[in-house]
């Protein structure tokens, strides 16, 4: 059960990644920056404005919701750059980070928000289920 937890929380990051990069497409030109975000995860930045765009959130979301994603950031590059763990050790770790990140995130939202976000983690985990069947 705890690796097919750890699975879905991974399908929602790459979906989760796909959709902001898709985003950032869509937005503007790609920079080298971005290029490089392209291959790991987007910045936080990026991240704020996927979820203001889709949850329509205020300024006063936006400016509490700003430190939860970089703190979230700091802490997943502190995960993928310490050699000293096993894939799964990373893997538990990072499942850990984004559970208590979402749950910060909901803890800002409106219930409105917080179902549109809950679909919006849900749609991802479906369409990472496609990719992999295909």
């Amino acid at each position: 059960m705890s690796k097919l937890c750890g699975s879905i929380l991974t399908i929602l990051v790459v979906l989760a990644t796909c959709l902001l990069l898709a985003a950032q497409t869509n937005a503007a030109p790609q920079t080298s920056q971005q290029g490089h975000e392209a291959m790991g995860a987007t910045s936080p930045e990026a991240h704020l404005q996927m979820l203001s765009e889709k949850l329509n959130l205020t300024e006063d979301q936006k400016a509490k919701l700003k430190p939860i994603l970089l703190d979230q950031a700091q802490q997943m590059k502190a995960v993928r750059d310490d050699t000293s763990l096993t894939p799964e050790q990373k893997a538990a770790k990072k499942k850990a980070i984004h559970e208590t990140t979402h749950d910060q995130i909901n803890a800002v939202l409106t219930p409105e928000q917080q179902e549109k976000f809950k679909e919006m983690k849900q749609e991802g985990m479906e369409k990472h289920k496609d990719m992999n069947h295909q």
